[in-house]
């Protein structure tokens, strides 16, 4: 390499270009952008949003309607972004493409053509396995379903780089998808650290509460925390909440009626920043449990912000899971789609306040340690340099 072009890559090697329709406040995209920040990267949002209209993009959402209401939306966002691209960003060396941003990767593509530079795709899901596989959305072999199967492959092919949260996850993208294991590095989702945080619980302890906060969708597995939580009847100081809607909202609501569950107790979406107010008063937060395949791929957002909060969590025993966590040392981990596994976890716990104290405290260590922000920012820093160096 020339001294000159050696001389300005050291210069420039700390701007990054984060650009797109994603979800601004979206926790992968913020604490990618917070994270690299942190280690000194000069990270510039080139952004216009779509997606971070709708909170539940689930049922009409997805409908052909708003379908095309969306299409027209993206169209009209692209134009923008072209003309903030060309009067606002400053020269960067690398540029990234956050969650939603499968749609926005062609674009992307071509701004990085002249002068070449890499082009980071952090797509957090597949949109083939999480609209057609997962939440039965779309049918298999449909039209729609061969699209976003397309799009997943063709966003992925361009990249020169993708960031996907869990190794389990990545080995489906390669396998599914046809792409090089090479061409991904393995970074935690993390959580908010602006938003959450320890902080103490101002409740009385004359109850046991466990949390559940979330989209309910089939990932989820609500359907085994009803029966987990008729099978705990017998213990009148447990209690569960339950805060969030979704696509499951009624069918959740009908069996929680159904089993006549006097213990539960549902609570609608709550602001962002009173998330971590309703884990405080929490003796225990649920992760995810559902029997989906995506459901053995990925560790939920929930469990990054109960641990980062300090609060002990239980969730499904998958090959994601224990690549952050360990049965009985920083989390209590039980078989997934199993009510009685649940319940059964759940029982222990009750029942041994300094088990669940040294859960909290090691599960909380392990965060820092793995996915907080900071450690975030270093594993992505030490990827872009690398991209850098052999783009």
């Amino acid at each position: 390499m020339p001294k000159d072009s050696v001389l300005r890559t050291r210069h420039s090697a700390h701007r990054v270009c984060f650009f797109g329709t994603y979800e601004q406040n979206y926790v992968r995209n913020r604490t990618l952008i917070d994270g690299l920040r942190k280690h000194g990267w000069n990270v510039q949002e080139c952004h216009v949003p779509v997606w971070e209209k709708e909170r539940n993009k689930t049922g009409s959402y997805l409908g052909s309607l708003s379908l095309f209401i969306r299409g027209m939306e993206v169209v009209l966002a692209y134009i923008r972004l072209l003309f903030k691209y060309l009067f606002t960003v400053r020269p960067y060396d690398i540029m990234m493409v956050g969650y939603i941003g499968h749609l926005d990767m062609p674009l992307a593509w071509l701004l990085t053509r002249l002068p070449r530079r890499p082009l980071v795709f952090s797509p957090l899901i597949s949109l083939y396995d999480t609209l057609v596989d997962d939440r039965r959305s779309f049918a298999e072999g449909s039209l729609m379903s061969r699209f976003l199967k397309w799009l997943d492959r063709r966003a992925c092919n361009i990249a020169d780089l993708i960031l996907l949260d869990t190794n389990a996850h990545i080995d489906y993208f390669v396998d599914t998808f046809g792409l090089p294991r090479d061409q991904f590095v393995r970074v935690f989702v993390g959580a908010n650290e602006q938003v959450f945080t320890p902080r103490p619980r101002t409740r009385s302890q004359d109850d046991f509460q466990i949390i559940f906060v979330g989209k309910f969708t089939p990932l989820h597995g609500l359907p085994i925390m009803m029966q987990a939580a008729q099978r705990l009847k017998d213990l009148p100081d447990v209690v569960f909440h339950f805060v969030g809607a979704g696509q499951l909202s009624h069918e959740i609501r009908a069996i929680a009626d159904e089993l006549a569950l006097n213990n539960v107790r549902f609570l609608d979406w709550v602001e962002y920043e009173r998330v971590p107010d309703c884990l405080a008063q929490a003796d225990v937060c649920l992760g995810i449990f559902g029997d989906t395949a995506k459901a053995g791929r990925v560790i939920p957002g929930k469990l990054y912000e109960a641990l980062s909060v300090g609060k002990p969590v239980i969730t499904s025993d998958t090959i994601a899971v224990r690549e952050l966590l360990t049965d009985g040392e920083n989390a209590v981990l039980c078989t997934r789609n199993d009510p009685e596994a649940l319940s059964e976890a759940i029982r222990c716990v009750h029942n041994d306040r300094p088990l669940l104290d040294r859960i909290a405290k090691d599960g909380h260590q392990t965060y820092l340690a793995n996915a907080s922000e900071d450690r975030i920012g270093q594993t992505v820093a030490d990827a872009l340099r690398e991209l850098i160096h052999t783009c």
